[in-house]
């Protein structure tokens, strides 16, 4: 199921399309698609909403049943008239039926008709509302999903046979799906990945073995009808009076604005016009393949190549090690980053994730600028934190870090667990934060001068954590940690702490990091002169 519900999330927000209520996330949104946990309760949702829509068939079956019987019992009697309607009517009984049938039964025939049905469904369908995405949901899910389109080189084709970075997946995207991401994209102005996606919308409506309910089902003229405007903006004119003629001859209606969109098109062609003047500007929708983005796609140098980079057995942190060391890989010296294997339980995980799921919050970053943490678009996961004295389960944990670090933990900040949704991800950033121009709160206990990042699952695909500066990327393995150092020996900022969490591809990803303060370690890691 996991392993589904990232592709499947965007067909499922998309249940979200009629107006909600507007609200920032301030204000309380849910945001559903930047937590798998989290969107698992829109599928008890669903299941809820696809049982009210059985309830109303079935309420409407029960009049169809009833009219159809009626149907059965009138015609038999009509058509015993019809064969000899003056004999019939010479009997005074079928004479005073009929009147009183015209009279009273067709009278509550016509009220049996116009009585509303299936209102009690349609009230537990409006008190699900609440609970549904909103419009933001599906902006995010459409981001999300254009995300990991761009950061891992994936083609729109594939995505929507459900194909990811070479693998066949058991779903795929519909019309339905395709065309939400073009409109999207295309309020954004990003046009070139609108036209990719409207393109796979029409793709999917000509194949005849595809169809849709009557009630979303879109048609083939209106996304031609948006395509072609998309092309327009693209200044791809000639195309664009190609998708337009197409939709003509399949409307013999002859639409009035399409036929009006072909001739201004026609008329730029032959004014030979390179730019259209309402057009906002263009934006660029393909990445440039970067760092982060080979990181992302796993090429960078394999560690193996380095021989100053080994593995052992840690003993020497703490008395405790002596006695259970721990499996360590040094992965970097500059920062200094260590990789530990099997160094958290599956037991400790799966309780720390039903601590945790409950408490979800979305995740947020500290502005300055604003005084406080705000929801951003460059960090999308939820999470949840725990002092370290919340229960024995945190207090093994602290304890285990600093075993790890060889630091003191006073004064540092709570444990954060987080779960990643589709395609969650973290842009590149750093942990620390200068603290010398940070709040007196900070200053007091120092900059982060360490993180420790636990992976509390595997990821079928994407997730990985990447430092572009350095060429690292070390990808999730359920029960391992990466601890790295944010500051230099003398106590100054390392940019090479740079690093980012990749969107992920498929799978939920659930992380535990700790981020360690300095002044605590005054005697375990003091601070030392640059040499000149």
């Amino acid at each position: 199921m996991k392993r589904r519900i990232l592709l499947f999330a965007v067909a499922l927000i998309a249940a979200g399309l009629a107006p909600l209520p507007v609200q920032s996330q301030e204000e309380g949104e849910q945001s559903h698609s930047t937590s798998v946990a989290g969107m698992v309760k829109l599928l008890e949702v669903e299941a809820q909403l696809i049982d009210a829509l059985k309830d109303y068939a079935g309420e409407l079956d029960k009049k169809l049943q009833a009219v159809r019987s009626g149907i059965a019992s009138m015609r038999q009697e009509s058509k015993r008239a019809q064969d000899s309607m003056e004999e019939y009517l010479s009997n005074p009984l079928n004479s005073f039926k009929l009147i009183r049938r015209m009279h009273r039964d067709w009278t509550l025939w016509q009220i049996f008709m116009d009585e509303p049905v299936g209102l009690a469904q349609v009230d537990s369908v409006q008190e699900l509302r609440e609970q549904m995405p909103t419009s933001t949901d599906l902006e995010e899910a459409v981001t999300a999903l254009d995300r990991i389109q761009t950061t891992y080189g994936l083609t729109m084709a594939d995505i929507s046979s459900g194909i990811l970075d070479g693998r066949q997946y058991n779903v795929s995207l519909s019309a339905l799906d395709t065309y939400a991401m073009g409109q999207i994209l295309f309020d954004e102005g990003k046009y070139a990945a609108a036209a990719g996606w409207l393109y796979q919308s029409l793709v999917w409506l000509e194949d005849k073995t595809n169809s849709l309910p009557a009630p979303v089902e879109v048609s083939k003229g209106e996304v031609q009808a948006v395509y072609a405007e998309t092309l327009l903006k693209l200044e791809r004119h000639a195309d664009a009076l190609t998708v337009v003629n197409i939709a003509l001859e399949g409307d013999k209606r002859n639409d009035i604005k399409m036929l009006l969109k072909k001739s201004e098109i026609e008329t730029l062609i032959r004014m030979g016009t390179n730019t259209i003047v309402t057009a906002p500007t263009l934006k660029s929708t393909a990445a440039p393949v970067g760092e982060y983005e080979r990181g992302c796609r796993g090429l960078f140098p394999s560690l193996s190549t380095n021989r100053k980079l080994h593995c052992l057995y840690n003993s020497s942190n703490s008395d405790f090690l002596r006695l259970a060391p721990l499996k360590m890989e040094l992965v970097g010296l500059d920062p200094y980053m260590v990789l530990y294997h099997d160094v958290i339980s599956a037991s400790e995980i799966s309780q720390l994730q039903e601590m945790a799921t409950p408490g979800l919050k979305r995740a947020t970053v500290y502005k300055s600028s604003a005084s406080r943490s705000v929801v951003v678009k460059t960090r999308t996961s939820k999470v949840a934190w725990f002092t370290d004295a919340f229960n024995e389960l945190t207090e093994r944990l602290n304890r285990r870090i600093s075993d790890m670090t060889n630091f003191e933990l006073l004064g540092s900040e709570m444990l954060q667990v987080m779960n990643y949704g589709l395609g969650g991800h973290y842009d590149k950033h750093y942990d620390f934060f200068n603290a010398s121009s940070a709040t007196n709160l900070t200053q007091m206990n120092g900059d982060r001068i360490a993180t420790v990042l636990f992976y509390l699952t595997d990821v079928e695909q994407g997730g990985a954590t990447v430092f572009p500066n350095i060429q690292r990327a070390v990808f999730p393995q359920r029960g391992s940690a990466i601890v790295w150092y944010n500051l230099l020996d003398d106590g100054e900022t390392n940019p090479q702490t740079l690093h980012a969490a990749c969107p992920v591809l498929v799978g939920s990803k659930w992380v535990c990091n700790k981020w360690i303060r300095e002044r605590a370690q005054l005697f375990r890691r003091p601070c030392l002169k640059r040499g000149k």
